[in-house]
């Protein structure tokens, strides 16, 4: 009966973290939208800004502390948050977005590594065969070019590593009713390091169009302070390896919301390549039954 329950748990968990997934994909094209209209970093910063204020009345609400035992602990997680994200937009100066998305999805296969060399333990075969057979679909959903190793791919690489890692130690360090103020924290370390940098090293700009406020609002709202609460709180309850398979999904969820927004198209390869993700994950979930 317990792991009845314990399994049911699970495929919530599962289930919240695909629905996270589909907000993180619309953000793509309203992203790429907004862009036009104010510089990167800039951008980066203002969300996470915004999105600290949202999460701001619900931590007062929950009388939640901020001691220095989770302000350490959520550092950690908001530096690999922020080196994941400033990496990849750097590596699109240099690569292509087919390439970006494929490089970035390689995080199927370093999660499962990491977990064997940070917690000492081989995830469960159905896990790795459906992380196995979504990378595959990642190929073909981006078709990444291959026209050698560029600088702009070694920058995406380092971006893969640190969302990795984040994945990772979300499992590790995340404990049973942190899950808001963790997020809090984790996004203002990421506002913060975006505001300096940008500061540093951008020329930046800003036109408050109504298309990009309305973009920023979205992101900042359902992405960060919604999709990073219910990521940190739904994500330790399930397997960081099974986690990285679910996340595969945004490239999927990226390419159908472009089609909607920026009447962008797949081709037959985007949509064999989504359907091998699907594929992989309902194989990822047959771990429940083992």
């Amino acid at each position: 009966m317990k792991n009845k329950i314990e399994s049911r748990y699970t495929l919530r968990a599962d289930l919240w973290l695909l629905i996270i997934c589909a907000a993180w994909g619309m953000s793509f094209p309203l992203v790429k939208i907004a862009l036009n209209d104010i510089s990167p970093i800039l951008f980066l910063a203002i969300r996470f800004w915004m999105g600290a204020l949202f999460l701001l009345p619900v931590l007062w609400f929950c009388h939640t502390r901020i001691n220095t035992d989770r302000l350490l602990r959520g550092s950690i997680l908001g530096l690999f948050m922020f080196l994941g994200m400033l990496f990849q937009t750097l590596g699109l100066k240099f690569t292509t977005a087919s390439n970006s998305g494929f490089i970035t999805g390689i995080t199927v296969v370093i999660v499962p590594i990491l977990v064997i060399i940070i917690e000492n333990r081989i995830p469960k075969w159905p896990v790795l065969t459906g992380a196995l057979i979504a990378m595959i679909g990642l190929y073909f959903l981006t078709q990444p070019q291959t026209r050698g190793f560029n600088k702009g791919d070694l920058l995406t690489l380092i971006c893969a590593l640190s969302f990795s890692f984040e994945i990772v130690y979300i499992e590790l360090l995340v404990r049973k009713g942190e899950a808001f103020v963790m997020a809090f924290i984790m996004i203002c370390i990421t506002a913060l390091l975006a505001t300096v940098t940008g500061i540093l090293s951008e020329r930046q700009f800003i036109c408050p169009t109504r298309s990009m406020l309305t973009s920023l609002g979205f992101v900042a709202l359902f992405c960060t302070a919604l999709g990073f609460s219910l990521q940190t709180y739904w994500q330790p309850k399930t397997s960081a390896t099974a986690a990285s398979v679910i996340y595969t999904s945004e490239p999927v969820f990226a390419s159908l919301f472009a089609a909607l927004l920026l009447k962008e198209r797949l081709d037959a390869s985007g949509y064999i390549g989504g359907g091998l993700i699907v594929t992989g994950m309902f194989i990822a979930e047959l771990r429940r039954r083992f």
